[in-house]
């Protein structure tokens, strides 16, 4: 295995790494789009390990910064973030295409880069699969709702179990060298009031959704037209979530009977990894996560360009 930095792009210059298998089998190459501002590393440099996992399979994988993140400048035109992430994406086919003789691509994400990989494979003919990986919802409501959760979870955690059965705390909450004001605030303000909140988020949006005619943000439909367009074409799909996923929930509400229908289409699959939190922080989500990917390459594209398993 073999990795060389690249710098490509007609408009302005975007830099990124290639992974290189050790043998060229045919395979189409990966792309994997940037989390959020992550530069190409990935949440927890979990686009490292998976890169270099699938280089070993076969694979070239290309791990890239849009324009504006890590590496690469800002955009010089007028092209949105969204329509512009596609424009990177191409960009990158078109490279690998010139360099590599790259003819079919495999686009993967998180987060952000999760919709700005189904949504190129939805525009481009060269894109035969995607990986989804936790894609969050682009409205502020639900990235408050989701922002919320976590808070309450991680202040819960702290004064969970670990802390009631820790004698020194207990000792410094009893001989006044405890911060009193901070733990009133954690636990009425960042675990009561955040879950009460939460709580009132979701009857909230559940009641809205029965309503004949839901408003929908206009980025989220144009998201919900792609995704039932990828599943009515010969291009393969993988959306792998956190449990408990804020995205998940919010899919699950949008699509209502339709996710059902979509689970059952032969090109669409979804994997949810228990207790895995959002940015796979643990090394055992992390390899949980290249476990289903590997499985889900294998299967969907391993009898298809080559002779044998990979």
């Amino acid at each position: 295995m073999r990795e060389e930095t690249c710098v490509f792009g007609s408009a302005n210059p975007l830099v990124g790494i290639i992974t290189h298998p050790e043998v060229d089998v045919g395979l189409p190459a990966v792309i994997l789009l940037n989390a959020g501002l992550i530069h190409r590393i990935g949440p927890n440099r979990v686009y490292v390990r998976l890169a270099r996992h699938l280089a070993g399979l076969g694979f070239q994988v290309l791990r890239f910064d849009l324009s504006g993140i890590g590496d690469s400048p800002v955009r010089t035109d007028n092209l949105s973030f969204e329509k512009g992430a596609i424009s990177d994406a191409q960009q990158a086919m078109d490279y690998l295409t010139r360099t590599q003789n790259a003819q079919q691509f495999i686009l993967m994400g998180h987060c952000a880069g999760a919709i700005h990989s189904f949504r190129t494979a939805r525009h481009d003919d060269r894109v035969v699969g995607a990986v989804v990986i936790n894609p969050q919802s682009v409205e502020q409501g639900w990235n408050d709702y989701d922002r919320k959760r976590k808070v309450a979870n991680y202040y819960q955690n702290y004064y969970g179990k670990e802390a009631l059965t820790d004698p020194n705390r207990w000792k410094k909450l009893f001989t006044g060298k405890a911060d009193y004001g901070s733990i009133l605030k954690n636990v009425f303000q960042n675990i009561l009031w955040n879950k009460i909140s939460s709580l009132l988020f979701r009857f909230k949006t559940r009641a809205t959704a029965v309503q004949p005619q839901p408003e929908i943000n206009p980025m989220v439909a144009e998201v919900l037209d792609d995704l039932r367009g990828l599943a009515n074409v010969d291009k393969h799909l993988l959306f792998v979530h956190s449990e408990e996923s804020t995205g998940l929930e919010r899919l699950k509400l949008l699509l209502d009977n339709e996710l059902q229908e979509l689970r059952d289409a032969p090109n669409f699959q979804m994997q949810i990894i228990p207790q895995a939190d959002h940015t796979f922080t643990l090394r055992t989500m992390q390899d949980g996560l290249i476990t289903i990917i590997h499985q889900w390459m294998e299967t969907k594209f391993a009898g298809e360009f080559v002779t044998g398993t990979i």
